[in-house]
């Protein structure tokens, strides 16, 4: 059998009904993919049996060609992912 708890706002229990439904299960496996805050490791304290390092996928670049320095990408971007860091940020209003 296979559960999944997936989505839902911070805060709602997904960390604390997983911990608990993995209590009640055998032989169990675990992965607590949560981007922002992966600590199921805090309620079920686990022994680890294997660790992989993370390799993502590409680095995303601004074009400078085609970027008009607007702003607007980091001002909608959710993540906090958009820094300005390059020539045309001097076209940036602070």
């Amino acid at each position: 059998m296979e559960i999944g708890i997936i989505s839902g706002k911070g805060g709602t229990g997904k960390t604390t009904l997983v911990s608990s439904l993995a209590i009640l299960a055998e032989n169990k496996v675990l992965a607590d993919n949560d981007v922002d805050a992966a600590d199921l490791h805090l309620l079920l304290k686990p022994s680890v049996a294997e660790e992989h390092d993370f390799i993502g996928g590409k680095k995303s670049v601004i074009d400078s060609k085609v970027c008009t320095a607007c702003g607007q990408c980091a001002v909608f971007c959710h993540f906090a992912a958009i820094h300005f860091d390059g020539q045309a940020n001097e076209r940036v209003a602070n």
